[in-house]
């Protein structure tokens, strides 16, 4: 059974700043995404750009290599994340970094690109926001965005639902769901499509460790269900035997939306 749960803002943003030290060394699968969002980011010439949720700075590093004379602005709500990002990528005049919840942004300045990756999944109101992000392009501007959806963690799902153990997920929606928000929010897509990006671990206990490594963990919010030991064994030891090889290794598949939109209600 799957307990789906509507994110806690508080708790997340907590969660992620007491994981800004560990979060590196658990990011591999965030690599593999800001590659391929830089790959479908790289023909914008913007001048300006915003970055939500920016996290330690994988994304933001390269943002500052692919585009060196932009005015480039790095956010994230949780204040440790935002001091490693400063950290990885020192202020310039070219480079400030500051704390905004995006959920709830109000700014009275515009820029020619908007982007994130890997956080508005935990949006309390996908909708909203979206409805919002115009007032933040200039004319002509693009947001561009890699959105985790609905399949994300297939193989530790599936171990959980075939042992009859309950796994917390979010309320993870369709890349085709995604597009509709963009659409009403009048914004024309550019280019959109689905990647899977697969990542190994030496067992499934490594694939848990992961999860809270980066701060992603739903465990404290008030929805959560409690996952006994006795059905975290079971699971566990299904996703070993099922999925996992020769070595004791076992795929974790993170699944993708990516979403290039222009315009908006400008």
């Amino acid at each position: 059974m799957q307990s789906v749960l509507i994110p806690e803002t508080e708790i997340v943003l907590s969660q992620f700043s007491d994981a800004a030290g560990s979060y590196d060394t658990y990011a591999e699968h965030h690599r593999l995404i800001a590659s391929k969002l830089l790959d479908v980011t790289g023909r914008l010439k913007p001048v300006s750009l915003l970055e939500l949720g920016c996290g330690t700075g994988i994304l933001s590093a390269g943002l500052n290599l692919l585009f060196p004379e932009a005015h480039k602005e790095f956010t994230d709500g949780a204040s440790e994340m935002v001091n490693f990002c400063k950290s990885r990528i020192p202020s310039s005049e070219l480079v400030t970094h500051r704390m905004l919840d995006f959920e709830r942004i109000e700014s009275n300045s515009r820029y020619d690109l908007v982007l994130s990756s890997c956080a508005l999944q935990w949006l309390r109101n996908p909708a909203l926001f979206i409805s919002r992000l115009p007032a933040l392009l200039n004319p002509g501007g693009y947001t561009v965005h890699a959105i985790p959806v609905k399949g994300m963690f297939g193989e530790l799902e599936q171990s959980f639902v075939e042992t009859e153990g309950t796994w917390n997920s979010l309320n993870y929606i369709s890349g085709a769901e995604w597009d509709g928000l963009f659409q009403q929010a009048g914004f024309s897509i550019e280019n959109s499509f689905p990647r899977d990006f697969t990542v190994l671990y030496q067992s499934p206990v490594e694939s848990l460790r992961a999860i809270r490594g980066i701060g992603a963990s739903l465990s404290g919010h008030q929805a959560a269900s409690v996952v006994s030991p006795g059905t975290l064994r079971k699971a566990l030891n299904y996703y070993s035997c099922n999925y996992g090889d020769e070595s004791g290794a076992v795929p974790a598949t993170y699944k993708v939306h990516f979403v290039v939109a222009s315009g908006g209600n400008l």
